[in-house]
Parts: structure tokens; C-alpha cells; sequence
């Protein structure tokens, strides 16, 4: 795996031809990548980096905007030194702002982040799930045999802090679906709430996936469906119930400070995934934009090779683009 702060400069200047131009890409990237504010100190003065800006000046060049007692200044980011942890990928970015300028990496213990991702509990606190679904380990999910796209091609922020976590344990969640039987596929009733809804009969639909949580409330996939039917027919609230009532059953069966991999290739890890994304359209779609990111990053992290929606929901979210329906 090549170096990342090299990769990201390659990302971020792709498109520029001269030093002007790779200077608005900086500035460009800050704006679409960047986490602010954050403290940070100006020889020796504590201040708050609210953003970064681009005069026109090369000799200058980016200038990170501060506040401090009420004042604001404008700084060359090269002046400035984070004074606690920063999100990965503002790390990342300021890095390679550095590098690229010709100075040296923000070698600080307090600015350096780790990149170890821990699972953000998110599901509803009100369902009693009794025994947890068994989670069946499969060695080492590796980000270096995925997947990422032709070389040269820009790779994604988030992309590239899940690689640059390294390997992680990877995992598939058991599957509960009273009544169904594996030897014959006819015999799913989820399949046949599913038809029943793409038919409009969503009141049939929703009799037999209530039906299915009598027999067994672990049942993720009956939860999921019936948060698709709310939010096609009585909208995000009462969507985000179901959704939260899923993740919940599946949150059980995760150990604390999980941070492993359920990858989407693995058929019985779907519903779990398929709830947080839905959960994160009805976050998207009530404009909670903090909550929304926070969904669809653990959607993202969970399983970074395959949640390529969720990227794009993610990206949407982060510029306050409103939700429509497709």
C-alpha cells in the first residue's frame, strides 16, 4: 500500500496544472474534507481554526482562518499547531498541505489521531432482545486485497482512513427468519412481505413481518422491511422506530468497543447494514446532518468495500444537500 499523505496530494491536485490551481484544490479539499473548529496554537497563543481560505497569494498561500478573545486573524496553516486530537482525515489533509508546501509533518503526540474505529451504539434502548445472535468470525479482513478502483483514480477521504486503520477481524452475524426454510428459497417470508409491498398491499406486508417478530423479535431483516414500508408510506419518524429496533438487535450481538468488519458479501450481515442505511436516509431526509454523518460513516466503516451509496449519501450529507426521493 503506497503512502497516504502522497496519495491524498495526488488526489487533491489531479486536476490542477500549476501552483495556482493546486492551491484552490487545497482550499477546495479543506472545504468538502476538513472537521472545524478546532484548537490549535500560533507561537504560543491558543486560538480556534474556524476554517481555511485562499487569497489569491501563492507566496502566502492557504491561510487558515482564527478566532481568539473575540478577534479574528488570518494565519498561514503552516504557522498553526492543533493543541488536542483532530478527525483523521483534517490530520491527513494538513499533512499533506505540509508536505506539499515542503515542511515538515505535525510530529505532536496530541495532534496525531489514532486511526482505530470503535462501532458508535446507535440502536434503540427499549427492546429486550434476550439471547444475542451469534457472530461468526472469519480471519482478518485485509484493505489491500479490496477492491478500490483503477489507478489514478481519486479515492474517496473515507476510503482512505479505513485503509490507513489496516486490517481488522472480520465477522458474519447469524440470520433468524422464523418459518423459513434453507433447502427451499420459496419458503421466505420476508421475500414474500417484500412482494407484497412492491404490489402495494403493505397492510398484508406488515401483518406478516409483525408476525414474524412474535416468533422471534431478533428477526433484523422483518424490522428493516418494516422500516422501508414507514418510510415510503408515513415517512422518517416512524421509519427510524423500526430501523432503531433492528440495529438494536444486532448492537447485542456486538461486543464492546467493536471495530471489526461485516462485509456486505456475506449474505447474513445484509439486514443489519440495510437497517443502519435506512436509518441514515430518515436522519438525512429530517435534516439531522450530524446524525445522518454519523450513520452512514459507521455504515462506511463496517463495511468499506462494499457501502458505495452510503459514500455518496455520505458526501451529500456533508454538503447540507437536502434529500429527494429518487
Amino acid at each position: 500500500m503506497g503512502d497516504v499523505i502522497d496519495a491524498l496530494i495526488d488526489d487533491v491536485t489531479v486536476d490542477a496544472y500549476d501552483e495556482y490551481e493546486q492551491l484552490w484544490s487545497f482550499r477546495q479539499a479543506f472545504d468538502d474534507m476538513a472537521r472545524f473548529p478546532f484548537r490549535a496554537t500560533v507561537v504560543g497563543a491558543e486560538v480556534t481554526v474556524t476554517g481555511v481560505d485562499f487569497d489569491g497569494d501563492e507566496r502566502r498561500g492557504l491561510v487558515a482562518r482564527c478566532q481568539r478573545a473575540g478577534e479574528s486573524y488570518m494565519v498561514s496553516i503552516l504557522d498553526i499547531t492543533p493543541a488536542g486530537p483532530l478527525a483523521l482525515e483534517t490530520n491527513q489533509l494538513i499533512d499533506a498541505y505540509r508536505r506539499w508546501a515542503g515542511a515538515s509533518a505535525l510530529h505532536t503526540a496530541e495532534a496525531q489521531p489514532t486511526t482505530r474505529w470503535v462501532y458508535p451504539r446507535i440502536g434503540s434502548d427499549d427492546i429486550d432482545v434476550g439471547e444475542p445472535l451469534m457472530l461468526t468470525p472469519h480471519g482478518e479482513w485485509d484493505p489491500t486485497s479490496e477492491y478500490w478502483g483503477e489507478p489514478g483514480e481519486p479515492l474517496h477521504p473515507l476510503c482512505r482512513t479505513t485503509i490507513a486503520a489496516g486490517p481488522r477481524p472480520c465477522f458474519e452475524m447469524e440470520q433468524v427468519i422464523p418459518g423459513a426454510d434453507e433447502d427451499d428459497w420459496d419458503s421466505d417470508p420476508i421475500i414474500d412481505a417484500a412482494d407484497l409491498h412492491h404490489a402495494g398491499q403493505h397492510r398484508a406486508a406488515i401483518r406478516l413481518l409483525e408476525a414474524e417478530l412474535a416468533a422471534d423479535v431478533r428477526c433484523i431483516d422483518a424490522w428493516g422491511h418494516l422500516g422501508l414500508i414507514a418510510f415510503n408510506t408515513r415517512g422518517p419518524g416512524p421509519a427510524s422506530d423500526f430501523y432503531r429496533s433492528g440495529i438494536a438487535v444486532a448492537e447485542a450481538s456486538l461486543p464492546a468497543e467493536f471495530g471489526g468488519v461485516l462485509p456486505w458479501g456475506m449474505i447474513d450481515n445484509r439486514p443489519f447494514l440495510r437497517c443502519l442505511h435506512g436509518l441514515g436516509l430518515c436522519a438525512w431526509r429530517q435534516r439531522r446532518w450530524d446524525d445522518a454523518e454519523e450513520i452512514f460513516s459507521a455504515r462506511v466503516w463496517l463495511d468499506p468495500a462494499g457501502a458505495f451509496s452510503d459514500l455518496a449519501c455520505l458526501d451529500m450529507v456533508r454538503a447540507r444537500t437536502r434529500w429527494t426521493r429518487a
